[in-house]
């Protein structure tokens, strides 16, 4: 998801390559380099997979469309992508247009993970596999091969982790979300507040959305350092990474007194961690998510279904702070 988060300028006006195609324009972790992978094509049949993302322009997502593309023309399918221009009913649409290409998989990432519903049981009643990747949809509702993305329970649980280590056992705490009832925002306060339960000295001063927005979370931050003086909260936790401006205009206007920590890992993320006005976050790096999405279509489609992992596979979540933020290149916006 997963958020408002860089520059897709360039890939707006993607390519369209008999490989590759941009229509509406726009666990397991992922394999090591030198693994197996899957042919594109059986009997002679090139697969087509469609994806269809919520928000191309949404910055989170321009390497995550690179893995998709990257590992299509690896792999010797043809990739169409179609852009769900972040409104429900043009993802549906988006959905609907390729099963009528009669495309052989559909990789989907939705924004709301009920709304896209209508549209996957389309697809499951035309007989095209669907797959959920970055952003869940209600696999209660339709029938979805398997999630592929981030564990964001236990990213919320990283996250909580994170706030002790940086505040210790008693504090108090602005905690932001993302966008309302996505499954990214939902999952992550479960996880955060499962973490939470153990340590009764933190205390929760405020909650509110910031809808993965950098101007929401600089506002918000604004009215919680006007609220709050020095000694009267300790940390502000953002469950994305729109917060990184913020941070830093905390920090310049004398507010060293308080911990920043966000989620994600983007270059101006990394920039503040490095500069010491963003204390830590949770490092979701998009592309090797679209990279496995097309690959465990591939697989999927090939009869190696048992290389899928079901109902869900989760790539890896490391913290990142000052202390090894050498280690970790930013996972876009470079």
């Amino acid at each position: 998801m997963k958020h408002q988060h860089r520059q897709l300028a360039a890939l707006a006006g993607c390519v369209l390559t008999a490989s590759l195609a941009l229509t509406a324009c726009t666990g397991t972790p992922a394999p090591s380099p030198g693994a197996e992978s899957s042919s594109g094509s059986q009997g002679g049949k090139t697969f087509t997979i469609g994806s269809m993302v919520w928000n191309v322009s949404n910055p989170f997502y321009t390497n995550f469309i690179k893995g998709q593309q990257e590992e299509a023309e690896k792999l010797g399918v043809t990739l169409v992508l179609v852009d769900g221009k972040a409104d429900i009913g043009t993802e549906i649409a988006g959905v609907q247009q390729l099963i009528s290409q009669q495309v052989d998989a559909i990789l989907v990432v939705p924004s709301d993970a009920v709304g896209i519903t209508p549209a996957l049981k389309k697809a499951n009643e035309a007989g095209i596999p669907v797959f959920a990747v970055n952003n869940r949809a209600d696999d209660k509702a339709a029938e979805i091969v398997t999630f592929i993305g981030a564990d964001d329970v236990e990213f919320g649980r990283q996250q909580a982790k994170l706030l002790v280590e940086s505040i210790g056992e008693e504090g108090k705490v602005a905690y932001m979300m993302g966008q309302l009832g996505t499954s990214a925002q939902l999952l992550r306060k479960q996880g955060f507040d499962e973490v939470l339960k153990d340590h009764p000295g933190i205390t929760i001063l405020e909650e509110q959305a910031a809808n993965w927005d950098a101007a929401k979370a600089l506002s918000l931050t604004q009215d919680w350092l006007g609220k709050y003086a020095a000694g009267t909260i300790d940390a502000i936790v953002d469950q994305g990474p729109e917060g990184a401006n913020a941070a830093k205009y905390a920090y310049d206007s004398g507010r060293t007194d308080l911990k920043y920590i966000v989620g994600d890992y983007p270059l101006e993320v990394r920039q503040g961690i490095e500069a010491g006005y963003i204390h830590g976050t949770v490092d979701q790096d998009p592309k090797p998510q679209g990279v496995r999405s097309v690959e465990a279509a591939v697989q999927w489609l090939s009869g190696e279904q048992g290389k899928v992992a079901r109902p869900n596979e989760y790539l890896e979540l490391p913290i990142v702070t000052k202390a090894n933020v050498a280690d970790y290149a930013a996972a876009w916006g470079e």
